[in-house]
């Protein structure tokens, strides 16, 4: 991300030249693993916030002049797959919380686990099979493992924690998708798992 403001700022092919080499790693025929689904994953910790922040730099970099038509469309089946291309519980489902009909239910996150006050908040809610009781509408959950497996358990802080570093490139991913759609430029993507929903 610093490289590419540098490029930005400097239009130096240096800069440029790191930028691609980065995003060259996280592109199909890179050295990261890919889903069969699709998601580039990289570590199981937060897999969907891997690829969310590296989809807003494609995005940013696309915009930039570097690579656009395949950053723009990397990025987008990314974020794509995060809303729903996806096989979770018979696809269509979303990494958002609150978003569509089917997402996580269970997120690690103690006040979302909660009831209302005045009644206490202990281990007994977070140890509840019951969705958790406050909804965390926006929140991105950290994800499903190499093979597109998630489990929406409330204990699993590895796959289904929330974080505001989650969300950060996300945000700005699904910022610079409405931008492009405004624009007319969204690409034609070639999701491997895409929603069927009417």
């Amino acid at each position: 991300a610093c490289r590419q403001l540098l490029y930005e700022e400097t239009q130096s092919s240096v800069y440029k030249d790191a930028v691609v080499e980065y995003l060259t790693t996280w592109l199909p025929g890179g050295t990261l693993t890919y889903t069969p689904c699709g998601l580039a994953w990289r570590s199981k910790w937060g897999s969907l916030r891997e690829a969310a922040n590296n989809a807003f730099i494609a995005l940013v970099a696309a915009e930039s002049g570097i690579e656009s038509d395949k950053y723009r469309k990397w990025a987008v089946e990314q974020i794509n797959y995060i809303l729903g291309d996806n096989p979770h519980d018979g696809g269509c489902f979303s990494y958002q919380v609150g978003y569509g009909t089917k997402y996580p239910l269970h997120p690690h996150h103690r006040g979302s686990s909660c009831p209302d006050r005045p009644a206490p908040c202990d281990w007994n809610n977070f140890n509840s099979a019951a969705p958790n009781p406050q909804v965390l509408v926006g929140a991105l959950v950290g994800g499903p493992d190499e093979n597109d497996i998630y489990q929406d358990k409330r204990d699993d802080y590895v796959t289904n924690e929330v974080a505001t570093d989650y969300n950060a490139g996300f945000q700005g991913a699904l910022a610079a998708i409405i931008h492009l759609q405004s624009k007319s430029l969204l690409p034609v993507t070639n999701n491997k798992c895409p929603c069927t929903a009417a």
